[in-house]
């Protein structure tokens, strides 16, 4: 008897180590640094450093605070989170339907640059932010 209870603890322990691997995979996945362009704001997300969050107007926040930019600045924004919304839009038409409403990955197709190539220079706040620039991803929401 005592084996045979030996025996389903350790095929219990592989179980909940298989169940965790796969919650792991997933937490690994939600914690990779990206853009997510959702319906009305883009998100630029590296854990644990604060997230940006440009707005349609081409204001800017870092962690909720409004950051103040000049109108070329502010243009610069406008333009990227105008580009940015358009390839939502042509990615989340050509998606397949996910009832889960998963986020989508962006292919920015070639020659178009929605990210610009001197956002660093232009906005500081962007510089540790750039290994988000390649994954960029679309919310259904």
């Amino acid at each position: 008897m005592k084996k045979l209870c030996l025996l389903l603890f350790a095929l219990f322990c592989l179980a909940a180590t298989g169940c965790d691997q796969e919650y792991r995979n997933h937490r690994a996945e939600r914690s990779k640094p990206k853009i997510t362009v959702s319906d009305g704001m883009v998100t630029v997300r590296r854990a644990p450093a604060p997230n940006i969050i440009v707005l349609p107007n081409g204001h800017m926040k870092v962690d909720e605070i409004e950051i103040p930019l000049d109108d070329g600045q502010q243009a610069m924004l406008q333009t990227m989170f105008g580009q940015l919304q358009v390839l939502r839009q042509n990615t989340l038409v050509d998606a397949p339907h996910d009832p889960d409403m998963r986020a989508v990955k962006i292919v920015v197709p070639p020659g178009m640059q929605p990210i610009p190539p001197d956002l660093v220079t232009r906005i500081p706040q962007f510089k540790n932010y750039t290994e988000t620039f390649d994954n960029i991803v679309a919310d259904r929401r």
